[in-house]
């Protein structure tokens, strides 16, 4: 992921506070080993985050992310993890974006029964087309998600994109499953 919930694209390692500056000016991080991800340092380089990270990656954050709220689950990090696998093997075009994979992760996972809002927390939708934020703003049926960028000279509904993309691989991953409405995601 990129932005404030930046993690190592590589290892899922958290980034330094510390930050260093390449030779265009870009502020990058260093990965810092933990516990989950013990040589990150040593084999990953700086980054700012990634749009698309590995399975390792994903899972590293998603437990990581857990145990800031609970105590460790061995139950949930299976199902994640397989959950997982079988969200980045489906994932095409926009649908491998990690936002996008952990929105899919956290229906399915709430459909297994357990409880996903604390991943509401650590990922912040992002424009599907130029990847930046979001500005909120009222709507008929709630806050509509526009880009603060303006990249495509429209005033859509962003928010509108980023659940039919969550549908539409939550419904190629799991097909046996009844495909969710998009306003009845669990974590948009």
């Amino acid at each position: 992921m990129i932005g404030e919930h930046a993690f190592c694209p590589t290892s899922g390692a958290s980034l330094s506070r510390d930050v260093h500056y390449d030779e265009r000016g870009r502020p990058e991080r260093v990965p810092q080993s933990d516990d989950l991800a013990p040589s990150a340092s040593l084999e990953a380089p700086l980054t700012t985050g990634n749009r698309r990270s590995s399975r390792r990656a994903l899972a590293t954050h998603f437990r990581r992310c857990h145990r800031r709220h609970d105590e460790p689950n061995d139950k949930l990090y299976c199902r994640g993890a397989l959950a997982l696998a079988r969200l980045k093997r489906t994932a095409t075009g926009r649908q491998e974006y990690d936002v996008i994979v952990w929105y899919a992760l956290g229906e399915r996972l709430a459909r297994d029964g357990f409880d996903v809002n604390w991943m509401a927390a650590h990922a912040e939708p992002r424009c599907p087309e130029c990847h930046g934020r979001l500005t909120y703003v009222p709507g008929v049926d709630g806050l509509l998600g526009r880009c603060g960028g303006s990249c495509r000279g429209t005033r859509e509904d962003r928010l509108d994109t980023i659940r039919e993309t969550v549908r539409s691989l939550f419904a190629r991953t799991f097909p046996d499953d009844p495909t969710p409405d998009t306003d009845a995601l669990e974590l948009l």
